[in-house]
């Protein structure tokens, strides 16, 4: 007889790979195709070669299960399954004018809160790797420009199969993560139907659903024979979880300057392996759930989708003291998890007929809002006054040097030297292991100490980031919390390490990060594969601030996806589903954590931006974007990146100009950004909050457009003057104008005589002067400061008749207004502070 765990995850099997037969099926003629059941079938035969799995993915329809002579568990299970296919399809719009081989519809093309987004794009097969992504392009432009999609199809299904022979373990989560890599840009549908889901996303939810079905029912009945009206939609089975970790802004950048390169990447980076650890250890030790039920993670959250069965519940509420008490005592007030949950019933998911519109946009709001409130109330698993009493050493206390965290009392410390308890560690650092803490002493190259001490997390965090510079490609998941030096513990829960596989039985996981050939030759290991933004070396701060043009400092730059919470609201209006709002979610995943690392194959110049190198036509030297700029963060929405500051305007640029690319063109998605400077002295955690300042600029103070006597907020970014946030256009704008006084000042242009001709500086301090007298005059468009530029700057181009055309055509701007949105008054001391930094040549 055949225990719970073996029924479990052949349900997990059939269910995931109900519609595998799909893909297969349309690399075959038309005239030669039997039904897709039919492949999937023969599919999982072939794989798995089970009559329970077989029975499960032949008989997943109504129709083919009345045909069938199934009883008994068979027909019990194969019921489960159809019914989990029939909640995770109800996307699918039914047209029976669409061609054969429809390809996936862009998601982002159904995303419509009100701002009139009525083009349809279609996404073609592609590849996951950045280099090789394809972006949607409109119906007519597909139809203009594909190729035979059959044959495509073939191709894709020959080498899915070809990796699929490769995986010789028998961990069904490996061929899972395996199918991604192929199915994320298939439609689940594609016969006389319109799918925007893709087959993986579809197959994910069906086997999450199912396992949800299944353990409710054996919660409620206990023998699989007894189960009772599976297609029952008014039962309540569903538990949906969100779990929000807290404070990770102030966590990341709180570090000092020594090591605060590697320090930031590595606190980023442990912060989304905790989110992974945490949810990877409730699905698998708590809940009892597979991988398919952790519905989405990143950008700080992790959505879970489980029965709702006492044991889940119980367990839930064990998981958020034992973490809420874990963060306390290792993290203080920095960083928390916040847990909310709702109960789903079968309708929660489907068309409900009498409203006209899907429910499950609602619930899944309501659910950020229980978390909401939940976080109002934070510490309410684990209340104890004794929060209030003094907490570390007291007197003269040793401070992290980093984060400024307590570690000892100094007259401890000393008394520790004194008895030589210290052990030594890796180089420049000095290990200090007491009842109290475990600390480290720096030590400089000649292994002297410094007299810096930095507490343990900050010292992980250099070594991970460390790790993560020298372009290590793998982490490892452990079950246990090694006491190993490479082994960094999440929570006392579980640990991981990065780069370093070591020797011990407990290794459950291993991740490839941003690699996608997956072999899955170990016997008793999982693997899988992560998307992380910025997996590159980097030089130290000190030495990035030397490599750009202009003014020697570094920049800050953040941007986030705006109204992202009306988007999910209401962005899909009555024909939100659950597999919808998934699917979105995943793909704005995949373009912040994994497309912007093709930053790191790009080139950039002063007058050219972020480019191609078959692309450069100046004799400018390029350099490579990944030398000037790090990623610090980006995940989820949102991204923080560090940089020389002359760089990141165009990787601004850049960024936003591949997401609208990447989201079909579609207005109702925007990015809004700010940049801030600072010197290489500077705390970071400071120029963190001033980016953050200048994109809440961006966000919040309403822009003037001339054209059509409107003003609008948000899809702008802010940069040099924080009053001033400009709309992307005008930001394109100003940046065009900045190189072209950079071309006249620095680089010039060779005359007839073979003389480099060039224009002073002086130019600058006229748009200065020009920006001061219109704020002086309390910004009079038509007041007398405009004659006087104008007779100004004509002046200037007599002086320098070699570039009088380029001159009068700025000047221009002045007075027809015709390439900004703003007027160009307004925005004129940007242009000129911005050029003038450019410009700027190396201090002293």
């Amino acid at each position: 007889m055949e225990s719970n765990m073996e029924i479990k995850e052949k349900i997990l099997t059939a269910s995931f790979f109900h519609d595998i037969g799909k893909f297969q099926q349309r690399g075959i003629p038309l005239s030669e195709r039997l039904q897709h059941t039919i492949y999937s079938g023969g599919f999982v035969n072939k794989y798995f070669s089970d009559d329970l799995i077989n029975a499960m993915v032949l008989n997943h329809h109504q129709e083919e299960i009345n045909k069938s002579n199934l009883t008994g568990e068979k027909r019990i299970l194969a019921e489960l399954v159809c019914e989990a296919d029939n909640l995770a399809s109800n996307e699918r719009q039914p047209d029976p004018n669409v061609r054969e081989q429809q390809p996936l519809e862009s998601i982002f093309s159904k995303v419509d809160y009100g701002k009139n987004q009525n083009l349809l794009f279609l996404q073609n097969i592609t590849k996951q790797h950045y280099d090789d992504y394809i972006f949607p392009v409109t119906k007519k432009e597909y139809d203009t420009l594909s190729e035979n999609l059959e044959s495509e199809y073939r191709d894709h299904w020959l080498s899915f199969e070809k990796d699929f022979e490769k995986v010789k373990n028998e961990e069904i989560e490996t061929k899972i993560n395996l199918s991604k890599k192929y199915l994320w840009s298939i439609p689940s549908s594609s016969y006389r139907t319109r799918s925007d889901v893709s087959l993986y996303e579809h197959a994910k939810i069906t086997s999450a659903i199912a396992i949800c079905i299944y353990d409710w029912m054996k919660e409620q009945y206990q023998d699989i024979s007894k189960f009772d009206k599976i297609f029952n939609r008014e039962e309540e089975r569903y538990l949906l979880i969100l779990g929000d970790i807290t404070g990770i802004q102030k966590y990341i950048y709180n570090v000092g300057h020594t090591g605060a390169a590697k320090a930031l990447k590595g606190r980023s980076f442990y912060l989304q392996q905790m989110l992974d650890n945490i949810s990877y250890w409730m699905l698998g030790k708590k809940f009892n759930l597979p991988v398919t039920n952790l519905i989405y993670s990143s950008g700080g959250k992790f959505y879970i989708l489980a029965p709702n069965t006492s044991f889940v519940k119980q367990a839930l509420s064990e998981v958020q003291s034992e973490l809420e008490n874990k963060l306390i005592n290792e993290y203080g007030n920095n960083l928390g998890i916040i847990f909310g949950h709702i109960v789903l019933k079968g309708k929660d998911l489907e068309y409900d007929k009498t409203r006209k519109q899907h429910l499950i946009s609602e619930k899944w709001d309501e659910l950020n809002k229980v978390v909401e409130i939940n976080k109002k109330r934070k510490l309410s698993f684990n209340w104890d006054y004794s929060y209030f009493v003094p907490q570390g050493p007291d007197g003269d206390v040793l401070r992290c040097s980093a984060t400024g965290k307590e570690l000892i009392k100094k007259e401890t410390l000393e008394q520790i030297k004194k008895e030589k308890v210290s052990l030594s560690d890796v180089i420049h650092f000095f290990k200090y292991e007491t009842d109290q803490c475990v600390f480290y002493e720096e030590l400089d190259d000649n292994q002297q100490p410094t007299g810096d001490y930095i507490a343990e997390e900050q010292y992980i965090c250099r070594k991970i980031g460390q790790s993560l510079k020298q372009q290590k490609k793998e982490v490892y998941i452990y079950d246990s919390c090694l006491s190993q030096s490479d082994a960094y513990s999440v929570l006392g829960v579980n640990s991981f390490s990065v780069g370093n596989k070591l020797s011990c039985k407990d290794i459950t996981r291993k991740f490839h990060i941003n690699e996608f050939e997956l072999s899955g030759n170990d016997q008793n290991t999982i693997s899988g594969y992560k998307f992380y933004g910025g997996n590159w070396k980097f030089d130290s701060y000190s030495e990035v601030i030397k490599k750009g043009v202009g003014i020697e400092r570094l920049g800050v730059l953040r941007l986030d996806v705006d109204n992202l919470g009306k988007i999910f609201k209401e962005g899909f209006a009555h024909n939100a589903t659950f597999s919808r709002i998934v699917q979105l979610s995943s793909m704005l995943d995949y373009f912040f954590s994994h497309y912007l690392n093709k930053l790191s194959v790009l080139y950039w110049t002063p007058t050219e931006g972020i480019i191609d190198k078959n692309e450069i036509s100046t004799n400018e030297k390029p350099r490579m974007v990944r030398e000037l700029i790090e990623i610090v963060y980006s995940g989820g929405d949102d991204v923080f990146i560090v940089g020389h500051w002359s760089v990141l305007p165009d990787v601004a640029i850049w960024i936003n100009n591949e997401f609208k690319k990447y989201t079909c063109h579609n207005p109702n998605f925007s990015i809004s950004a700010g940049i801030a400077l600072f010197d290489d002295k500077y705390p970071i955690y400071k120029s963190a909050i001033s980016a953050g300042d200048f994109e809440n600029s961006a966000k919040r103070i309403s822009r003037n457009n001339k054209n059509s006597n409107s003003t609008t907020v948000k899809d702008g970014i802010c940069f040099l003057d924080i009053e001033i946030p400009v709309s992307w256009n005008d930001f394109k704008a100003i940046s065009e104008k900045v190189k072209n006084i950079y071309r006249w000042i620095e680089l010039g242009r060779i005359n007839t005589q073979n003389e480099n001709k060039k224009i002073s500086k002086g130019f600058i301090s006229r748009l200065y002067f020009i920006s001061n007298e219109y704020k002086i005059m309390n910004n009079q468009n038509w007041s007398k400061w405009r004659w006087r530029a104008a007779y100004s700057l004509s002046r200037f181009g007599n002086q320098y008749k070699d570039f009088k055309r380029e001159i009068d055509e700025f000047s221009a701007n002045l007075f027809l207004n015709h390439s900004t949105e703003q007027d160009f008054i307004r925005i004129l001391s940007i242009i000129a502070k911005w050029a003038e930094l450019l410009i700027r040549k190396r201090e002293n």
